[in-house]
């Protein structure tokens, strides 16, 4: 009969075997106290690595269609602001254009209207003119280029990109494939005037409010009659742009509003989306560290027993059993 023998070579690789295993166990341990974190590479756990991976690329797109519907929003409440002015102008001068029309006042009187005009014509072509984060915000897609200039001849040149122009669209993503437009045009807004036969919205009924001004007031002081009623028929002419241009600006304010209000929902998603993968993320790769230093404990005391026995072990010899 024969009995179960362990050579002393077999016995060593058991003995090595067992320290490797607990050294690595005590190691893997240590850097995961050290680092906070349960995976540390790709071998520890493939599966939780890969998913560690996905998650932080969805986070790192949600952080950037945050900041993309942050600044959308910022933008957007500019261009709220600036449009809320221009209704505010536009109702100064429609006042000013129905008391010119009223037929009662005499030249100085219209001069001192024309002068209020003229201001408030160069008022909201400034405001036309604002920027936002070095953009200017009424020019289309040709941001970097200011949209109106007012020329020699007193014209007020718009030279954005136009409205029926579908190019002057600016887009930002706030989701994965989601885009919302962000801008409005120049020309849609305040309009322009070129000359007298080319002319539209706030800024063609100011300055053709200015222009038949001035042919009233030289018709008054000539005494030409059928000169000043034609400038009373300009002027009254101009009524119904500025009620037209307050409905188009009131309309932009209107669409934008709703753009406003679809990115503060977006921005609320994102809020929550981010706050569900960064708690998966955690429960992937975060460390319970009560939990793992107890098994940290227990892996070193491992660690130091199968070192202890190998030694014990590999110095035995025959005098041992002798």
């Amino acid at each position: 009969m024969y009995s179960n023998r362990i050579s002393t070579a077999a016995r060593y690789d058991l003995l090595t075997s067992d320290i490797q295993k607990n050294e690595a166990n005590y190691m893997k341990l240590t850097q995961q106290l050290a680092s906070g974190k349960k995976v540390t590479s790709i071998t520890d756990d493939p599966i939780a690595a890969v998913n560690i991976v996905n998650t932080n690329r969805q986070l790192g797109q949600i952080e950037t269609f945050d900041k993309n519907a942050k600044m959308a929003m910022e933008e957007l409440d500019t261009l709220d602001d600036l449009m809320e002015l221009a209704g505010s102008y536009l109702t100064q001068a429609w006042d000013k254009a129905v008391q010119a029309n009223s037929g009662t006042y005499g030249s100085t009187s219209l001069k001192a209207i024309k002068t209020e005009i003229d201001e408030l014509t160069k008022t909201m072509v400034d405001l036309a003119n604002t920027e936002f984060n070095g953009n200017f915000i009424f020019g289309g897609a040709n941001t970097k280029l200011t949209p109106y200039e007012i020329d020699d001849s007193g014209n007020i040149v718009y030279k954005g990109t136009k409205e029926d122009n579908p190019e002057y669209v600016r887009k930002t993503e706030v989701a994965d494939g989601v885009f919302e437009v962000i801008n409005t045009t120049g020309d849609k807004v305040f309009g322009w005037y070129n000359d007298e036969n080319d002319y539209s919205g706030v800024l063609g009924a100011l300055k053709l409010l200015s222009n038949s001004l001035q042919e009233v007031i030289d018709a008054k002081d000539s005494g030409d009659v059928a000169a000043e009623t034609a400038g009373y028929e300009k002027m009254f002419s101009t009524l119904d742009m500025f009620s037209n241009s307050h409905n188009d600006i009131v309309t932009e304010q209107t669409r934008f509003g709703g753009v406003y209000n679809r990115l503060e929902m977006t921005e609320s998603t994102l809020e929550t989306n981010s706050e569900n993968l960064t708690s998966y993320l955690s429960n992937l790769q975060d460390v319970d560290i009560a939990s793992a230093a107890s098994k940290w404990m227990q892996s070193q005391y491992a660690y130091q027993a199968s070192l202890q026995i190998a030694a014990s072990t590999m110095n035995m010899s025959l005098l041992n059993y002798l």
